[in-house]
C-alpha cells in the first residue's frame, strides 16, 4: 500500500506556494510507461494552466481540498463551459479531444489527476500564450471572470 500522508500534502502545498509556477505535483505512479497515470497537484491562485487537450486520453480530476474552476473551450478559444469543483461536487471527467484548462479559486487547492498511460505530452492550444509569455498572466485574469461564449483575443 502507498498512503499519501499529511506530511507529504503539507510539503506539496509548501512547494506550490514557493514555486514560480504556483503549483507542484506528487507522482503516484512509477513512471511514464505506467498504464494509469496518477498524481496529486497542489495549486495556488494565479497559476497558469495553459489550455490544452489530450486527443488520445480521457482525464479525470478529483478535488481533495480547495476550489477549482474547470474550463472547456472550442478550438478558437471561446469558453464553452465552466464547472466549479467543490467538496460538494468534487469530480470531473474530461473526454478525449476536449480543450480545457483550470482557474484556481481558493489557495491550497489540491486535485488528483488520473488518465490512461503511457504518458503523452499535452497538446497546447495555439491561441493560448506559452507559460512564460508576457501575456499569460493576462489570460489567467481574463479566465477568472470570463463568461461562457466569450473568447480570448490577446487582451493586454
Amino acid at each position: 500500500m502507498q498512503p499519501v500522508t499529511e506530511t507529504q500534502i503539507a510539503a506539496l502545498l509548501a512547494d506550490s506556494r514557493s514555486s514560480p509556477r504556483r503549483r507542484a505535483h506528487l507522482l503516484l505512479h512509477a513512471g511514464h510507461h505506467d498504464q494509469v497515470q496518477r498524481l496529486l497537484i497542489a495549486l495556488q491562485p494565479g497559476t497558469y494552466v495553459r489550455p490544452h487537450q489530450h486527443s488520445q486520453q480521457w482525464e479525470m480530476l478529483t478535488l481533495n481540498r480547495g476550489t477549482l474552476d474547470m474550463l472547456a473551450f472550442d478550438e478558437t478559444g471561446a469558453l464553452r463551459e465552466r464547472h466549479r469543483l467543490t467538496p460538494a461536487a468534487p469530480v470531473i471527467q474530461i473526454p478525449p479531444g476536449t480543450w480545457h484548462g483550470g482557474v484556481v479559486v481558493e489557495p491550497d487547492t489540491v486535485v488528483m489527476e488520473v488518465k490512461p498511460g503511457p504518458y503523452r505530452v499535452n497538446e497546447f492550444a495555439a491561441w493560448a500564450p506559452e507559460e512564460n509569455a508576457a501575456d499569460a498572466p493576462f489570460l489567467v485574469r481574463w479566465l477568472e471572470e470570463a463568461k461562457t461564449g466569450s473568447a480570448w483575443g490577446n487582451r493586454m
